[in-house]
């Protein structure tokens, strides 16, 4: 258990554009993901894309009722594996 948590990686950043929704680690690894992939976020106004807030493990849009995971969003650029927990790649407030 102590390895896996020795390969955490915290989120410092994350933001939205008019294209999509990006994170970025401590170690300076971007992902992203665009917003045409999620139904909600691709027919949201880009007011409502910028109305979220950050949980330990994702991001939430409170008034799309959407959630997506950190972890989901490295593992496709190939920066982690999927876990149980869903919590290789984290947000904390510093």
């Amino acid at each position: 258990m102590e390895d896996r948590d020795m390969e955490k990686k915290r989120i410092v950043k994350v933001w939205v554009d008019t294209e999509g929704v990006y994170a970025t680690t401590e170690d300076n690894v971007t992902a992203g993901y665009k917003f045409s992939q999620w139904k909600r976020l691709a027919n949201a106004s880009q007011k409502d894309r910028e109305h979220f807030y950050l949980t330990y493990g994702g991001i939430h849009w409170p008034t799309l009722d959407e959630d997506l995971s950190f972890e989901g969003m490295f593992e496709s650029k190939g920066y982690c594996k999927r876990t149980p927990t869903e919590d290789s790649v984290y947000w904390l407030a510093s």
